[in-house]
């Protein structure tokens, strides 16, 4: 059987191996000489004679000396410059809080050695460029990916809470090793109390663009506005949450851990009813304690499978223990309410509360307090967009979060515009209640409610004339609360209880007879309430 015939290759093919054929014959010689150089290299290389070991020794010693004058060289600069005092920062903008205080020598302080310990705080809490390095270390170490291992803070067991059938012996948190949940996505039919986040996230849109969901034989709502019904882009998926230190993160959301204190919860609420006692006959008082994030937007089964106490049973017994004098509004139900509408009650990327959130909580209160709640629409609306918090922070600046900074929304009363602050030097100055936060930094937005922390501050509505008076007796989350008392109250005073004495020594009572002041409304966030240095200045002040 014949053979048969292979078709001839293309006429391309047969030119590109001639091409490489004549490379080949090109390269070879060039081969041959680099590895006779080689060769001559070596054998050149092994008729030296090997180095003494004086001359190796010496080299040695020349190289170590080179990188120990580096280093002290190095050393010197950085100790001059942290040295030059006038270039110390006062103020942390990337903390927002002030920095260390070189501390005032005492006698006992200086022989216990606290003043060293605390001059070694100082030194390193106000070293020169301080929030630069910060910046470039956490840029470094965003080039690692997600830094999944990363802790701030220390996660604690809280004391159990008592149900009252039984007395319980106080004890300190202990210190635990990072919890390692494995939270598993949440699935409802439909929303309960304890199951929010829990539907598959929607596209983004600005909140006012969104509308809320139709539902069957639905009252008329009152004239308020419709409330942003988004929560801005948090996620809606518990799954891939990790739990860094003291704050539980969920892709660009975090929230923080609450531990309850059995002793420090007993004060706060004998320094409640002590203020009551100071106070009858003379001012009706008010407690609001205010559930964070962790509780009202993290599902019940995940929080179950964290180190953090119950909320709301913590609230239950803090009001339980206070006595017939004091009025108290729980929120938790309304909060809960208005979550499963999935409203933006909380920001992300901060610890507070949004003004929509204290809104609600003011509608709540108003009422308690024989007032008349004024409704949203009456409050002039502003939107600052681009806001990074606490939590931003203290993640050491975490992408996901700069990616999707918090939104904040500020509402003004129409019956008064300023506020009279005085400030921790003793200056008395003038202010909008709700400032232009467009011109402040991404993480001093929240800044725009009551021109911030200040010891003292006041604000009158013109259109009142019946002398109605309120004392709010507040952290930072009384700031974006306090505008909409404006409207239900001709004085509204504000006393932040942290730096009060830093310009008055006065008591409560006292103010409470200097101003004539009718109502005392004691507003925390419930972590204020576990902390010791808090609850003891909160004391003092009341006496």
């Amino acid at each position: 059987m014949a053979r048969k015939k292979q078709p001839p290759l293309p006429k391309f093919v047969v030119t590109i191996i001639e091409k490489f054929e004549d490379f080949l014959d090109w390269i070879a010689p060039v081969v041959d000489w680099v590895g006779d150089k080689a060769e001559q290299i070596k054998a050149a290389s092994d008729a030296l004679p090997p180095p003494s070991q004086k001359w190796v020794k010496n080299r040695r010693i020349d190289t170590r000396n080179a990188t120990v004058t580096i280093f002290l060289f190095f050393l010197a600069v950085m100790t001059a410059l942290a040295m030059y005092l006038p270039n110390r920062p006062t103020y942390s903008e990337l903390e927002q809080r002030e920095l260390t205080k070189f501390p005032k020598p005492t006698v006992m302080e200086v022989l216990d050695g606290t003043f060293f310990n605390n001059v070694n705080t100082w030194f390193a809490d106000t070293f020169p460029y301080r929030e630069q390095f910060l910046s470039a270390h956490s840029t470094l170490e965003s080039f690692y990916g997600f830094r999944g291992k990363s802790i701030e803070g220390e996660v604690v067991i809280g004391d159990e809470i008592p149900d009252g059938t039984e007395e319980q012996t106080p004890q300190k948190p202990k210190p635990v090793a990072k919890p390692q949940p494995e939270p598993e996505p949440e699935q409802s039919a439909a929303p309960a109390a304890s199951s929010e986040q829990e539907t598959t996230p929607q596209p983004e849109q600005k909140p006012e663009e969104q509308q809320p969901e139709e539902k069957p034989e639905q009252k008329p709502e009152s004239n308020k506005p419709k409330p942003p019904k988004t929560n801005n882009g948090q996620s809606d998926e518990f799954s891939d949450a990790e739990t860094l230190g003291a704050l539980y993160l969920n892709k660009n959301t975090a929230y923080e851990y609450y531990n309850f204190v059995r002793e420090t919860a007993d004060n706060y609420i004998s320094m409640v009813n002590q203020a009551a006692k100071n106070l009858k006959g003379k001012a009706k008082v008010y407690d609001i304690v205010i559930p964070t994030s962790m509780q009202i937007c993290v599902p019940e089964k995940t929080r179950k499978k964290l180190n953090t106490s119950d909320q709301a049973a913590a609230i239950e017994y803090l009001y339980k223990e206070m006595s017939d004098d004091v009025t108290t509004v729980n929120l938790m139900d309304t909060m809960m309410a208005h979550q499963q509408e999935k409203e933006y009650l909380y920001f992300r990327t901060d610890h507070h509360w949004t003004a929509l959130g204290a809104y609600y909580a003011y509608e709540q209160f108003a009422p308690a307090a024989g007032r008349k709640a004024a409704p949203l629409s009456s409050f002039e609306e502003h939107i600052f967009e681009g806001f990074l918090g606490s939590f931003y922070r203290q993640l050491n600046q975490n992408k996901a979060m700069a990616n999707k900074p918090d939104t904040v929304y500020a509402y003004a009363p129409k019956s008064a515009s300023k506020i009279t602050i005085t400030t921790t030097e003793g200056k008395e100055q003038k202010y909008d209640i709700i400032r232009n936060a467009d011109e402040m930094s991404d993480n001093l937005k929240y800044l725009t409610f009551i021109a911030g922390d200040n010891p003292w501050s006041v604000m009158e509505n013109p259109k009142f004339s019946d002398g109605s008076s309120i004392l709010l007796v507040k952290e930072s989350f009384g700031n974006c609360f306090a505008p909409y008392l404006v409207e239900s109250y001709q004085y509204v005073y504000v006393v932040d209880y942290r730096y009060i004495n830093d310009i008055d020594s006065r008591k409560l009572a006292e103010l409470v007879d200097a101003y004539h002041i009718q109502d005392v409304l004691f507003l925390n966030n419930i972590s204020a309430t576990r902390e010791d240095s808090l609850v003891n200045q909160m004391t003092r002040f009341v006496g």
